[in-house]
């Protein structure tokens, strides 16, 4: 398995999704929410120590429902699978802001600072994002190398594919790889973490991706972005 700890860098935060976690949707917040959001990046880059980790699953089988990899079959559910359908290899990836802005966070947490606490939670969440495209960069790199594509990443809990799969994965990675672990109820922590699978091949496509490909109609992503264009009317 190979791991990686990678510098923080702010430059790679996606802002506007830092404002959707905010609760801003399109809109642009005021100034100094702005501002209070950049102090709080600037605190948050003294402690963060982002980092992602992945493993290539060679031997792969791809059905109706799930993929098996290495001898582990996953039930992904039939919207998953079939952006996995072309898969050759499979990458089994996870990606973390990190054990330091866990425990930061906590500590925040703890203050009671109901604003401070929303403030670190959006942005701790977009750091893990970033992690995880630091991720796909280095995989896509990996998939060029071997004249593949990559597609896009795809992660237990969403589009039907169940959190609990998550133990299965994490079983074929090395022990709290990137130093996160999982609860009984398979929710990782640190909290600010994602998994899942980016399939490799030399016919693999970029489907479309996360709400269009999905039929959940309760997913809170759904009903923010619902919400955002009523806003917006």
């Amino acid at each position: 398995m190979i791991t990686r700890t990678i510098p923080f860098d702010p430059r790679g935060l996606d802002m506007g999704e830092i404002y959707r976690g905010l609760g801003y949707g399109a809109a642009e917040p005021p100034q100094d929410v702005k501002d209070m959001v950049d102090e709080m990046i600037a605190r948050i880059a003294e402690v963060c120590r982002p980092a992602y980790g992945y493993l290539v699953a060679a031997s792969v089988g791809v059905e109706r429902i799930g993929i098996t990899a290495n001898g582990t079959r996953f039930i992904t559910g039939s919207i998953i699978a079939e952006c996995l359908q072309q898969a050759e290899q499979l990458v089994i990836f996870v990606a973390t802001a990190g054990v330091e802005y866990d425990r930061w966070l906590r500590d925040v947490h703890r203050t009671g600072d109901v604003w401070n606490m929303f403030l670190a939670d959006a942005i701790g969440s977009e750091v893990a994002e970033a992690a995880a495209r630091a991720a796909a960069d280095d995989i896509k790199s990996l998939a060029a190398g071997r004249g593949m594509w990559a597609s896009n990443s795809y992660s237990p809990g969403y589009c039907g594919w169940s959190v609990k799969e998550q133990q299965k994965l994490f079983a074929m990675l090395e022990p709290a790889p990137c130093g996160i672990t999982l609860t009984e109820s398979s929710l990782m922590v640190p909290i600010k973490s994602i998994s899942g699978f980016i399939a490799l091949g030399a016919k693999v496509e970029k489907m479309p991706y996360g709400c269009e490909i999905c039929n959940r109609a309760d997913c809170y992503k759904k009903i923010a972005q619902a919400n955002a264009r009523t806003n917006a009317k």
